[in-house]
Formats: structure tokens, sequence, C-alpha cells
């Protein structure tokens, strides 16, 4: 590769960090603006038509901030000692994968080539890649780290961690859609609670899982998460308070805090995502079964090395110290979103701009409503203990045409006024 065509993968690149580096994107956050890139098929000087990844851009946007233009270069690279059966795209691929994430092994990458198709076991051995990363100098630095000491909650619901992470893109009816993998996991057992792919991060989704691993695994007495938007929202930290779950943020830029649930991300990337037949899968309920097929049949019935023991046998062993909700009620009510609303003189209130009919007592007053965005056909009106007073629904004008009022049995006297008889 001639210096020539290096500078144009370098520029290539730069035109895709550039707005984030001079803030000019027009999408409402960095993370939206990745997604709209990596959305598009590129066609990049000599590797041709490709897709990227979010991880590789930011990869790019570090080498920038660090190296400068030269750090965008396609790396040089020495076969010395080396096989020459990797081709160019392997080549690049396994520089990419370190530069963005150094501590990544070498196996984890060879299974990620293979899944995607670049190279076949028949031809590039382990050994190829490890010794790959070992002359160009790959293998991940001794950082200076701060400290920071491995924690492990002593008991199974002591704490949870939850977080999102970037799926695969899902073909359906020809369309190319991407998905999110949402996870809650136990900090002690490392059993999944729960876990979920979605065509969205929304907090809708997000309550969805966590309301599915409160019904099945208990409630948590911590929840771990990070500092996302979805994770600081007024309505999940009602929940949680509703709970009795302490809330707990990671801290910003640390991924190292939230480690348990990132590596069962990979490992569930190394040892599931990565082997599927995607051409197999036509539709994200399909997808979310087989999720499920893995999680219970495979992960959790194998032995964790961290605990050296099957992470749900951990969990099933101290359930006893985990509480329930105890009833299938009592959790709806829980996971309702809560808004306060008055009630306008026609004995109404909006919500998600649907007009909803309340009981004519409450007008002028000030209510507590609680609503579930996925089905806008009732909400329910609280009290102030939290108790569940009454049901509403959205206002049908025709009906209310049709209902038949009370009769005025002294109806108003057109005849004409004598004012003798009314003596005035």
């Amino acid at each position: 590769m001639n210096n020539k065509l290096k500078e144009k993968i370098a520029l290539f690149r730069f035109s895709l960090i550039a707005p984030i580096l001079n803030n000019t994107f027009t999408e409402p956050t960095v993370k939206a603006y990745l997604e709209t890139i990596c959305a598009k098929v590129h066609d990049v000087p000599h590797f041709g038509k490709r897709e990227y990844a979010p991880s590789t851009i930011k990869g790019w946007y570090l080498a920038y901030r660090k190296y400068g233009i030269e750090g965008l270069y396609p790396s040089e690279r020495s076969d010395k000692g080396k096989s020459r059966s990797l081709n160019e795209t392997a080549k690049q691929y396994i520089i990419d994968a370190k530069t963005l994430r150094p501590e990544r092994s070498a196996k984890s990458i060879y299974l990620e080539l293979i899944a995607r198709g670049i190279i076949t076991s028949g031809n590039v051995s382990l050994s190829t890649v490890q010794r790959f990363i070992l002359h160009n100098n790959l293998n991940k630095p001794e950082p200076a780290h701060k400290d920071r000491r491995a924690f492990e909650m002593e008991f199974p619901g002591d704490c949870w961690q939850t977080d999102i992470s970037m799926g695969p893109y899902l073909t359906i009816n020809g369309k190319k859609l991407k998905t999110y993998l949402i996870a809650f996991i136990d900090d002690s057992s490392r059993a999944v609670m729960a876990c979920a792919f979605s065509f969205d991060q929304s907090l809708t989704s997000v309550l969805s899982v966590f309301k599915t691993a409160v019904q099945r695994r208990g409630i948590p007495k911590k929840l771990f998460m990070d500092n996302g938007k979805v994770f600081r929202s007024e309505q999940l930290q009602f929940i949680c308070a509703s709970l009795g779950t302490i809330v707990s943020y990671a801290q910003p830029f640390s991924p190292q805090s939230k480690g348990k649930i990132e590596r069962w991300f990979q490992t569930l990337q190394n040892q599931w995502l990565n082997l599927l037949d995607w051409s197999a899968v036509s539709s994200i309920e399909q997808l979310n079964q087989l999720l499920y097929d893995y999680v219970e049949n495979h992960y959790h019935q194998t032995v964790h090395s961290a605990i050296s023991a099957k992470p749900i046998d951990k969990y099933i062993r101290h359930i006893d110290r985990i509480r329930f909700v105890p009833s299938k009620q009592e959790l709806d009510f829980i996971f309702l979103y809560r808004v306060t609303r008055k009630v306008k003189n026609d004995a109404t209130i909006t919500i998600l701009n649907t007009l909803f009919e309340v009981p004519s007592k409450f007008i002028g007053e000030q209510i507590k409503v609680r609503y579930d965005p996925t089905q806008p056909d009732k909400a329910f009106i609280f009290d102030d203990n939290g108790k569940c007073i009454d049901t509403i629904y959205p206002v049908s004008k025709i009906d209310n045409s049709r209902v038949i009022r009370a009769k005025n049995n002294n109806p108003l006297d057109f005849s004409p006024f004598n004012v003798k008889e009314a003596n005035i």
C-alpha cells in the first residue's frame, strides 16, 4: 500500500470523525450521529464498500486525539515471521479491534473473524492471529490505572448491574434495522436476571426488561448502572423507590466499574452472537427466543470461572434472602408511569395527547395518575397513600352524545307574562 493510498484512507477516516471534533453534527447527540453514519455503506479507498460499528469510529477519534492525522493512517506491517494466510481485510480488522480495545484477547478476535466470514479456521489458525498481534506490538500496554479494587457482592440480590449494548442489524422485509441488547445481571452469582433485544433503547424498553427481571428473579437491594439519560429518568427512580431498591451510578467515562456486565456482553458476543446463522433469523421475537434459550440452557448451566459454580445454582441457593412483589397487580402498578394532572372543568385530563374522562368530583383538583404508555386505553388514579382509587378511560364524544340526560320536570313557561297575576 503506497503512501498516497494511506493518505486517502486517513482522510476518509477523518471525514467521519470531523463533525465530532468540531461539534458540527446535526444530530442531537454524538451517539445519534454515530448511529446515523454507521447505518450507511461507505465507499472506502482500497477496501471498497464497508460498514462500520460505532466502536470503530470511536477508535479513530481516540487515535486522532492522541496522534493527530497520523493516527488515522493504516499501520505499517512487516511480513517477517508471520503467515501470509491473513488477508489485508483480516489484518486491518485485527488492528482496528486492538486499537479500540487493547485488552481484547487474540482468541475473541479470531472467533469474530471466522464468524464474519473474513477467514476460515481451515486456513488460518489462532496462533497466526497471535503472532500478528505480537509482531505488530498490538498487545495491551501496562497503563497507570487508578486504584480500582475489584468488588463482589456477598449474596445474590444484593446488587444488579444493567446496561445497553449495541446489537446486530436485522433485515426484515428488506429493511435493515438496528437492535439494542438490554440486560440485567446479578453481581454476586453472575446470573442473568433478564435480557432482550429491542429496536430502540428507550425508557419503555428498559422498563419492560426490568419488570421481567423483577417478576422472575425478585427485587434487588441495589441497581448499579451508568449515567445515560435513560437510566437517569425520574420514572425509573420512582419505580426503584417503590421497590425499595437503591439506585447507584457508575463514574462517568468509567467502563471498568461495570466490568461484570461488560464481560457478559463480550461472552455473549463470542460464544453465541458470532456463531448465529443470521440468514435464519427473520424477526426480533425469534432472536429473543434464541437468546433466552442460550442464557437458560447454556450460560446458566456452565460453571463460571470467577465463582466456581453455575450462575443459576448460586442464585437459587440463596433464594430465601430475596424479596418478591406479592402480586402481579402490584407489580403492574409499580411499573406504571406517574404524572400529576389538574382536572379541567369538563372533567377531563390529557395523557400522551389523549383526552381522558375523570369523575366530576375531581373537577379543579390535582390528581395523581399512573399509566402504561404501551396500553393507552386506560389509566389509574391513585391517592396520596399510593392506593388505586379509580380507573379512567379515553373520552368517547360519540358515546357522550348518546347519554340520556335526566328529564326536566320543571320546564320553562313561555306563555304571555301577566303583571297583575304576578302582583308586581
